[in-house]
């Protein structure tokens, strides 16, 4: 799969079943839309987080174990792959960011480190590129459930260049019953749905233009 750049990426918190969560229960639970909010997605936007960096993908596949017979090897054994991906985001709103970490709120601005990752708090995604030479031509990679984290944060003194950060969320990945991590889509791809994808990959939710942000 050939891709040209990224456009752009929705979130979503889900349970444990893969259904979206929305209201207090989702992404915007620490913000003022909590009340009115019906999607649960979070769409990383230019306006609000100054767009997505990049999607890394790896462990999308495990290790081989040689199966020897008569001398030869006769077939592979094959592991499932530890599925991660690498999420980087030019600045997301805090309140979006600690949600999805799972980090508690004191109702007064602010939000603990427990030294543990949350598993019990699950974010969805999907994400938007092209083909790679035609960017009218969308791909989608969708990832049904992982667990976030930031291990690490560093802040380095402005000198005669601004020294700014990019917010990295490390998700492991879940799959969600037997449906697996995730999928590709192409619009490309015969009978392509849009609004099923939405569906697929935020589950039991009928959104198709994500969040007010």
């Amino acid at each position: 799969m050939a891709t040209l750049g990224i456009a752009g990426a929705k979130l979503a918190l889900v349970d444990k079943n893969g259904v979206t969560l929305t209201g207090t229960q989702g992404i915007y639970k620490y913000t003022d839309q909590a009340a009115t909010d019906t999607s649960g997605i979070y769409d990383v936007t230019i306006d609000d987080s100054f767009g997505v960096a990049s999607l890394a993908l790896s462990n999308l596949v495990g290790s081989t174990t040689d199966i020897p017979g008569n001398n030869k090897i006769v077939y592979k054994s094959a592991g499932k792959g530890s599925v991660q991906s690498v999420l980087t985001v030019n600045a997301l709103p805090n309140e979006i960011k600690m949600a999805i970490l799972g980090m508690p709120s004191d109702g007064k601005g602010g939000f603990t480190f427990t030294g543990k990752q949350e598993s019990n708090v699950r974010l969805a995604l999907l994400a938007e590129s092209a083909e790679a030479f035609d960017e009218a031509k969308p791909v989608y990679i969708g990832m049904y459930m992982g667990n976030a984290s930031e291990a690490s944060a560093t802040l380095t003194s402005n000198s005669s260049t601004e020294s700014r950060t990019q917010d990295v969320l490390t998700i492991a990945q879940l799959e969600r019953g037997d449906d697996g991590f995730g999928k590709y889509y192409f619009s490309t791809a015969s009978k392509f749905d849009q609004a099923a994808m939405m569906n697929d990959v935020f589950k039991n939710n009928s959104s198709t233009t994500g969040g007010t942000n």
